[in-house]
């Protein structure tokens, strides 16, 4: 069972994936301190699928730490070094992009680069609708990285956007618990899911 550790939590746009995420962090906070580190995108927007106070809300109710949003606030996790391991829920082809080709100008990809800085674990959580386009290729890359992880995924509309692939949320606390140990839990690609 994953428990008593320190998880930073990164999120991204892919803002049809916040409410299956904020599922999954419920129940990582059963047990674990969490603390969330937003791209400017989530921090700032309101979008149909929840208005900017009430998500910034529901991560209140969930870490009574700050929520991190600037580059000032995420270099300090470096030398901080208080995470146990970090988690990017939903991770976006732009952010997988920047991560890969080295690209640190917010506070998530800033954060991700503090973590790798102290060798702790990140584990992605992908999800774009071309990730078996241009997309993936980066995904795949930031894969053979030391220190990286990734949530399972599979495709979750290939009839409607064949290109399309989402992290399989409800795999979240055995791969991080598989990535504390220094292992990828498998399989990484699934079957189709709704």
């Amino acid at each position: 069972m994953l428990a008593g550790k320190r998880i930073l939590i990164g999120i991204c746009g892919s803002f049809c994936n916040h409410r299956a995420v904020l599922e999954q962090f419920k129940k990582l906070a059963e047990h674990n301190h969490l603390t969330f580190v937003l791209t400017d995108n989530v921090y700032e927007s309101s979008t149909r699928f929840f208005s900017r106070n009430e998500f910034l809300m529901k991560l209140g109710e969930l870490s009574d730490d700050e929520i991190i949003h600037t580059i000032v606030e995420a270099e300090k996790i470096g030398p901080k070094d208080c995470y146990d391991i970090m988690l990017v829920a939903p991770c976006t082809a732009t952010q997988c992009s920047k991560l890969v080709h080295g690209i640190y100008d917010n506070a998530l990809t800033l954060a991700a680069k503090a973590m790798i800085r102290n060798k702790k674990n990140i584990v992605i959580g992908f999800a774009s609708n071309d990730a078996l386009g241009i997309s993936g290729a980066n995904l795949f890359r930031l894969c053979a990285l030391k220190y990286i992880y990734v949530l399972p995924m599979a495709q979750d509309a290939p009839f409607q956007k064949a290109m399309s692939m989402v992290a399989c949320w409800g795999e979240m606390l055995p791969t991080l618990q598989k990535a504390l140990e220094d292992e990828q839990l498998q399989p990484i690609i699934r079957g189709y899911q709704e």
